[in-house]
């Protein structure tokens, strides 16, 4: 004897909570796999870096880049269309480390209380 199935029974398997209870596994696997496997990156790269002492610099010069706004155009099916473009303002710190002068973004709270000539830790990743 040969059955029929009827449409409802093939769409079961695509029903919505079917479909949900597949994705929780699918993101639970997932998780569980990029946990397992980033560990051991992190170990070795934790490892291989150690916890660096900040650098100690000083001032030699400080200015602000002033904020900016390019407006731009770019060619578009009916014609030029304009694009703008805004760049918040940056503080820049140019400080000297045994002879080498390096350029650091600091923000702005650090830029107003700090002065040419003072001791700045600058941490490296």
């Amino acid at each position: 004897m040969m059955s029929k199935h009827t449409p409802e029974d093939r769409l079961a398997w695509y029903s919505a909570n079917a479909l949900k209870s597949q994705l929780s596994v699918l993101n639970s696997l997932a998780s569980s796999m990029l946990g397992t496997l980033t560990q051991p990156v992190s170990q070795v790269y934790r490892h291989i870096i150690g916890t660096q002492q900040p650098l100690k610099a000083k001032i030699v010069h400080r200015y602000a880049v002033p904020s900016s706004r390019t407006i731009s155009v770019a060619e578009g099916f009916f014609g030029f269309i304009p694009i703008e473009s805004y760049e918040n303002e940056k503080y820049i710190l140019e400080v000297a480390l045994d002879d080498q002068k390096y350029q650091v973004e600091v923000p702005r709270a650090c830029y107003q209380t700090s002065q040419i000539g003072d001791s700045i830790d600058i941490h490296t990743l």
